[in-house]
């Protein structure tokens, strides 16, 4: 029994969304069907949900999709995912959903001839009672964090007694296996929950973690997740912030070296400047990094702090952008023979890639390439150790794509070490 995982970035423009897959390429039984576990983290904003489903059901070719989280409550990450939920396919009818828990304000009452106790949900916004009812709408989903508390404290005796659960229930979760049938498969790839609702998995309890912010701070409150297939690990975390990342560095590298590498990871907030400090980067020594943002956006992302924390990591061989493939995107993109965009400043540099065909003559073409990436581990690469020279002709993953940069335009097929 042999494993390959798969890591795709999807492009969504300026939002987020990515599917992890985990094939098996040798049945131990050679007339069993090969199992597939699918994991889609996120579906960019609402308008985006069409793409996610046609990468999802033809590039992919899934037939089923088993896991869907939303990190957090932003519409640039969970408005696909009530598109996809919404869309008529059995590919999400039995989809099994992780996300914060209930945002609302939970009131727990007892009346005097009630021997059970009844919750009233304030506060929720209209997004939110869409996504529910998204979820609802078809097939047998289970949403295993709808009685999760997403605010702030513990939940109370009362609550308690009504079914709510802590807000850091879902750390140190084991979730790309879950609802699977039997015992997770000796090496094959597993996902867990290292962060939730501002609480940090720690040595032994969750920690929670928060900058002081009076409002209720959504980003801080992102789900973040550690990937691990064998010697290979895998980080992303949504729209978390450096007030947690100083402390999730600690816990992915506790020692700070070249033997608790993180091979690579997902840059939080879509290269904002409140995640992926430099003293983040450099403790998780990353050999690939991926941005997910979309052209011309109003936040500038990603910052050029950000790319100059990623440039200056000497571990760091490549990162990459994804692209927005919308025409009035295309047509506003500084081109190949131009200067590069003010807020990718850095993106032609040795180590930058930009996916999707973004400058001409591409954008005169019939079918433009979208900047999806797909970085792909193999059972050999994963047993390699995540430090130390390989042999000739040995890399520890391979990340593809189609980049239009101003140096050629075409696929790249690039092997990371």
């Amino acid at each position: 029994m042999a494993w390959q995982l798969e890591i795709h970035h999807i492009d969504v423009g300026q939002g987020d969304a990515t599917l992890i897959v985990v094939r098996e390429v040798a049945p131990f039984l050679e007339d069993a069907a090969p199992i597939i576990r699918s994991v889609l983290i996120d579906g960019g904003k609402l308008n985006k949900g069409a793409d996610v489903h046609q990468y999802l059901n033809t590039t992919v070719n899934l037939n089923n999709l088993d896991i869907m989280i939303a990190t957090h409550y932003d519409e640039d990450h969970y408005n696909g995912l009530r598109y996809l939920l919404n869309h008529a396919s059995l590919l999400y009818n039995n989809t099994i959903i992780f996300d914060q828990g209930e945002p609302g304000s939970i009131t727990v009452k007892r009346e005097r001839s009630q021997t059970f106790r009844t919750t009233d949900i304030s506060g929720r916004d209209d997004d939110y009672i869409r996504y529910l009812a998204a979820i609802r709408s078809q097939g047998n989903r289970q949403r295993i964090t709808a009685d999760v508390k997403s605010s702030r404290n513990f939940v109370s005796t009362a609550e308690q007694q009504a079914g709510w659960r802590n807000p850091h229930w879902l750390v140190n979760q084991e979730v790309l296996w879950h609802g699977f049938a039997g015992e997770v498969p000796a090496g094959a790839p597993i996902m867990t929950c290292i962060a939730a609702n501002q609480y940090i998995r720690g040595a032994g309890a969750a920690n929670r973690v928060q900058s002081g912010q009076s409002v209720d701070p959504k980003n801080e409150k992102s789900l973040a997740f550690l990937v691990q297939f064998n010697n290979f690990k895998y980080y992303l975390g949504g729209d978390i912030e450096t007030t947690q990342e100083d402390h999730i560095m600690t816990n992915l590298n506790p020692n700070d070296n070249d033997a608790g590498r993180i091979l690579a990871m997902k840059a939080s907030h879509h290269g904002s400047d409140r995640s992926t400090s430099a003293s983040f980067v450099n403790c998780l020594r990353p050999s690939a990094a991926f941005i997910s943002c979309g052209y011309n956006n109003s936040f500038d992302h990603p910052r050029q702090e950000v790319l100059n924390n990623l440039e200056d990591c000497v571990d760091l061989q490549h990162y990459y952008l994804t692209e927005d493939r919308d025409d009035t995107a295309f047509n506003a993109r500084v081109g190949a023979v131009g200067g590069p965009a003010p807020n990718i400043a850095a993106a032609y540099t040795p180590k930058a890639f930009v996916a999707g065909s973004w400058g001409p003559p591409d954008d005169a073409a019939p079918n433009k390439q979208g900047g999806n990436i797909v970085l792909t581990v193999t059972e050999d690469q994963s047993n390699r150790l995540p430090n130390g020279v390989l042999l000739l002709g040995q890399s520890r993953f391979t990340v593809t794509g189609y980049s239009a940069d101003s140096v050629a335009a075409g696929p790249f097929n690039n092997a990371h070490t």
